[in-house]
């Protein structure tokens, strides 16, 4: 790729993590970015890493990384990531405005806690003994582009989609010998069908992702918390009301997403 090349493409990346970041910020769904970048999958992690680095100047900091399967939905990688930072994480039970978010979906994740680094080719047994502990987490997933039209691409540049998490507790992996089956629930009732993964399918994913992060300049480290793809896709919100994940029958993190209570001041005029 010739220098002119060179500086296209990064102009695109700019404008790219422009537009998303104004959509973030204005709580509206954005043109989709995959006109400015096309099908190329390093440039869409390119706008990812760039919008992740702005918010770190900003005085985020990345404690995790996120996994999608785009195959059936976008035609796209199995292993998609998403960077989290702790402007994410929202507390157990705590109150969410929609007017906050864009076009949310709700999912239960597996969780895993790394020990160790991960880089790509990694063998089931590395895999193994670099997860420290597993939990579970609900996602508020919130992609910035309209979603009807969105790509491959546009899900990768758009951070896969990574909005609000609520992590459960962890176990060590001694003590969890799994299958666990997982399930949404909305004002204690099943919002989908349950969903049943166990060990081998975990290590699968995560070596997945490690590879895929890998060949992106971002390796999974030691210390960071990994959200997996384990119990099925994220579902549209079903309104108002309290959202949690369960696993194994027991509620590990909820979310409650309604208006806000209104203020003296508000209540006053």
């Amino acid at each position: 790729m010739d220098s002119g090349s060179d500086a296209a493409r990064e102009l695109a990346v700019q404008h790219a993590a422009e537009r998303l970041r104004h959509a973030d910020s204005v709580h509206r769904p954005c043109e989709p970015v995959s006109d400015l970048i096309g099908d190329d999958l390093a440039a869409a992690y390119a706008v990812q890493r760039l919008v992740t680095e702005l918010q770190v100047i900003g005085g985020a900091h990345v404690w995790g990384r996120k996994m999608l399967d785009l195959t059936e939905s976008h035609d796209g990688p199995a292993a998609a990531a998403g960077t989290l930072v702790d402007a994410m994480l929202v507390r157990d039970d705590e109150l969410v405005t929609g007017r906050d978010l864009v076009q949310p979906r709700v999912a239960t994740r597996l969780t895993v806690r790394l020990v160790r680094d991960l880089g790509a080719g990694a063998g089931a047994q590395a895999v193994r003994e670099a997860i420290g502990a597993v939990g579970a987490a609900l996602e508020i997933a919130d992609l910035r582009v309209v979603a009807d039209r969105a790509t491959a691409m546009d899900v990768v540049a758009d951070n896969a989609g990574a909005g609000l998490v609520v992590l459960g507790p962890e176990r060590s992996p001694r003590d969890t010998p799994g299958p666990w089956r997982a399930r949404l629930l909305l004002d204690g009732h099943p919002l989908m069908p349950s969903f049943e993964t166990g060990w081998d399918r975990t290590v699968e994913r995560l070596a997945a992702l490690a590879s895929a992060v890998a060949q992106h300049g971002s390796p999974l480290r030691a210390g960071e918390v990994v959200l997996l793809d384990a119990f099925g896709t994220a579902t549209p919100l079903a309104g108002d009301g309290r959202y949690a994940a369960e696993v194994d029958g027991d509620v590990i993190a909820s979310i409650r997403l309604g208006a806000p209570r209104p203020t003296a001041s508000e209540e006053a005029s």
